[in-house]
């Protein structure tokens, strides 16, 4: 007798209660390489996605028609630290009406909270990586075995103690994992025009930014935790990417910074070079670029724009070097962001910039900077937020100890409320600082009536209320009509 594992994964921005994700690079790889490891050991999973966001009741049918239906015996969940509260609910109601069945949790928040987490209503956690620990916790399950025993979980046991077994060492080799299952996605999927495929090319960050919690994940277990696949192994998956989704022609590589060994990056480029002289349209790739003193260099960019990436995404966080240094710990000057910048532009590379506001310490002037260049290198898009402080980070601690953060984080429209309060950038300062953005960066360099309808957008997802109800104005009928129309053109 196989197992059967339902994978549940939450976000808060779910335009859809029947179909909220919107493109295959959202697909969440944790849950998507343990799915595609257990399948080849037999046993059966399905995917059930719920929108944070959406009323509780259609939470409630969703999983009441999953667990009735599909009837599994291991239910899987995964949360970033804004969305355990939802997750936390969501598990609470399944023991609630199955008290026999088996939760487990894993994700970041799990990883860095385990005392915190295995408290509520699982009945194990998993420290780190989950692939070969979940294949053992189900074959213990299968043989009706109370687990125990199992590297990397935390598991409680009938008389109360919890079983706190020790990490095993950070997977050696990611070759040797079957490509994730994006099968268990497709139910869910709404793809959005312009919507990229997404290729996992490593696992691991050797930075130290703080607001990140790689410093922290890299410590819970043994073992190398700066890896990569073999450029032999990625050109497989995109091979068959390819012939799966042959209408696709864009992929996101994901990784922390594809700059970071030269001779492993060359050697991907000139494979992906050949791969797409083998079919008739070439794919277009873009990928996170990490600015060091390795990766100003051209050459990268000429080999870049001749392996057909399109673009790169910059994180340059803050336009202040001293926010930058002191704060981030990311320590590259401004004409080092800009050098980038002109040399990725020079070989036709559009340019993507990662932008945070309100981080501890800064101020408003602090922010103009960011604001100024910006507007010097004008991007071709930019992701910008507020800063959220995570539990786990430094940035976190510190906001703590300087009373940044009174009593518990609001998670809600994480990166879009202001979060912390300071005397040099208030959180209205910080709210507005995030609503004019886009006008500020753009004024004059595009169509007025262009920004304007931006600000109003981020004006209006800044709002809950406002924020619902466009949501629920996109759900209509004639609203899904209109966009299928445009997309058919």
């Amino acid at each position: 007798m196989l197992i059967k594992i339902l994978f549940v994964y939450s976000f808060e921005d779910a335009q859809s209660v029947s179909k909220p994700v919107r493109s295959w690079s959202t697909i969440q790889f944790g849950i998507s390489y343990i799915s595609s490891v257990l399948k080849t050991h037999g046993d059966q999973t399905q995917l059930l996605v719920l929108g944070s966001n959406n009323h509780w009741r259609n939470s409630e049918t969703l999983v009441r028609r999953f667990m009735e239906e599909f009837r599994p015996q291991l239910i899987c969940f995964t949360a970033v630290a804004s969305q355990y509260s939802f997750i936390k609910k969501v598990a609470g109601f399944i023991k609630s009406q199955w008290p026999d069945k088996f939760l487990v949790i894993g994700g970041v928040h799990a990883t860095l909270n385990p005392s915190e987490v295995i408290s509520d209503f699982f009945d194990a956690l998993c420290i780190g990586e989950g692939e070969y620990p979940m294949v053992e916790l189900c074959s213990q399950l299968e043989k009706k075995y109370f687990p125990r025993g199992i590297a990397n979980l935390w598991i409680k046991s009938p008389n109360g103690p919890i079983n706190k077994n020790p990490t095993r060492p950070f997977l050696k080799n990611l070759d040797s994992l079957p490509f994730p299952d994006r099968a268990m996605w497709k139910p869910w999927m709404k793809e959005q025009l312009g919507a990229e495929l997404s290729v996992l090319l490593g696992r691991g960050c050797p930075y130290n930014c703080t607001y990140c919690c790689n410093h922290a994940v890299r410590k819970v277990a043994t073992g190398k935790y700066i890896r990569t696949r073999s450029p032999e192994n990625i050109i497989k998956e995109i091979t068959f990417l390819h012939n799966e989704y042959p209408a696709q022609k864009r992929i996101y590589f994901e990784v922390e910074s594809i700059a970071l060994n030269k001779s492993w990056l060359i050697e991907l480029f000139a494979k992906l070079e050949e791969f797409n002289s083998t079919i008739d349209n070439s794919i277009f790739y873009g990928c996170n670029f990490r600015i060091s003193p390795q990766s100003i260099d051209e050459n990268i960019f000429i080999s870049l724009k001749k392996a057909n990436f399109y673009k790169i995404n910059i994180g340059l966080e803050a336009g202040s070097e001293r926010i930058r240094r002191e704060v981030l710990k990311r320590n590259y000057s401004n004409k080092n962001f800009l050098d980038v910048v002109s040399m990725a532009r020079k070989h036709g590379l559009k340019i993507w910039v990662f932008n945070m506001i309100g981080l501890p310490g800064e101020t408003y002037d602090d922010h103009m900077e960011t604001v100024l260049l910006n507007r010097q290198c004008q991007p071709d898009a930019h992701y910008t937020g507020i800063f959220f402080p995570y539990p786990g980070t430094d940035l976190y601690n510190t906001c703590i100890e300087k009373g940044f953060i009174k009593g518990a984080s609001d998670t809600r429209m994480e990166r879009i409320h202001a979060v912390i309060d300071s005397p040099d950038f208030t959180k209205t300062q910080i709210q507005n600082a995030h609503t004019w953005f886009n006008y500020r960066i753009y004024k004059g360099y595009k169509p007025l009536w262009q920004i304007l309808i931006q600000t109003i957008m981020v004006k209006v997802y800044s709002n809950s209320t406002a924020s619902l109800l466009f949501r629920r104005i996109v759900q209509l009928p004639i609203i899904n009509h209109i966009r299928s129309k445009l997309a058919d053109r």
